[in-house]
């Protein structure tokens, strides 16, 4: 495995156990790691944009703003 592929891979599962840990821990902690989820994302989403197909952007925007609106309800103490 090539070493590019071999830190992809790293990010990926990094970004699932920060989700995984976000959705399972209540509060502040819970929001900071979806916050981190969410940042990695538009980042990722922005930086693709260009080579994006004109369908897959609504969907990107909208799960971005979903993560992002459950970080905001765990950081209001609302989850």
């Amino acid at each position: 495995m090539r070493r590019s592929r071999g830190l992809a891979l790293l990010l990926v599962i990094a970004i699932f156990a920060l989700s995984v840990a976000g959705l399972a821990v209540h509060g502040p902690a819970g929001g900071v790691c979806l916050l981190i989820v969410a940042a990695v994302l538009i980042a990722l989403s922005v930086g693709m944009w260009g080579q994006l197909r004109a369908r897959g952007r609504p969907v990107r925007i909208l799960i971005a703003a979903v993560v992002l609106g459950l970080a905001i309800a765990k950081l209001a103490g609302r989850l």
